[in-house]
């Protein structure tokens, strides 16, 4: 008795120690590492001290493969003889021909009513189904149109509120033919950089980080316009916005 409560302990504290990594590896941050510039782009990922690249793949080293002998297994027909074709038997016209038969007289079709009075007309009586129309149609599709992209939306929202994008570091060289043109459209890139960050922060954290715009008068700068940063988030909140999701699609009976 003793020795089976030794083994039932031991399997207790395994599986605690279980769902402990479990419950740890959903509180893990993920991070996706961005690098794109004019030429290239490139994106890996970092779990902990682990990092994968995940775009572009590194090419794996193709093995010389040996060439392997097809051995026929069936002989090949040997070719018949060339037989004379046997002609078949033409029969006679007489005989092909089918005996024709006389033409019967076509009966009266229509019965004529009894003397004196008028034939009876028969009245039909089909109900068709009646298929809704597309006006019928239309509140239902619509109905479940619109409460799937308001299921959709706010998983994306969910999603993007638990993601944080830190990191940042962009360069841009604006060159226009003149240098009072140059300096206008560093201006606009600077609107609209301003513009495009204040709207994305009310979806995503975004922590400002190292934006340049370089106003390049002569044309003579080397430096290309690049981009990188990061975005990290959590499994624990995919895995709930996933459960938020399908339950609301078994609600709308989606699913």
């Amino acid at each position: 008795m003793a020795a089976l409560w030794l083994i039932v302990r031991i399997l207790l504290w395994m599986l605690a120690v279980l769902l402990g990594l479990v419950v740890a590896a959903l509180f893990v941050p993920i991070t996706a590492e961005l690098r794109a510039d004019e030429t290239d782009f490139a994106a890996w990922l970092r779990v902990l001290f682990v990092r994968i690249k995940l775009y572009p793949r590194p090419e794996k080293e193709e093995k010389p493969r040996r060439e392997k002998r097809k051995k026929e297994k069936k002989a090949r027909p040997t070719p018949a003889e060339n037989a004379p074709a046997e002609k078949a038997p033409v029969q006679s016209a007489q005989q092909a021909a089918p005996a024709q038969e006389p033409p019967t007289e076509a009966a009266p079709a229509s019965k004529a009513g009894t003397a004196g009075g008028p034939a009876p007309k028969k009245q039909a009586k089909t109900q068709e189904a009646k298929s809704p129309s597309l006006a019928d149609k239309l509140p239902k599709d619509l109905d479940r149109t619109l409460a799937l992209v308001s299921t959709a939306g706010g998983a994306v929202r969910r999603l993007l509120a638990g993601l944080t994008v830190h990191g940042i570091k962009a360069f841009l060289p604006v060159h226009k033919d003149a240098a009072a043109d140059t300096a206008l459209a560093v201006g606009r890139v600077w609107a609209a950089v301003g513009a495009g960050l204040g709207a994305l922060q009310n979806f995503i954290r975004i922590r400002p980080g190292e934006i340049t715009v370089q106003p390049d008068y002569t044309g003579d700068e080397e430096r290309k316009a690049s981009f990188s940063c990061k975005i990290t988030g959590c499994l624990f909140i995919m895995v709930s916005v996933g459960i938020w999701a399908f339950r609301r699609l078994r609600e709308q009976k989606f699913l």
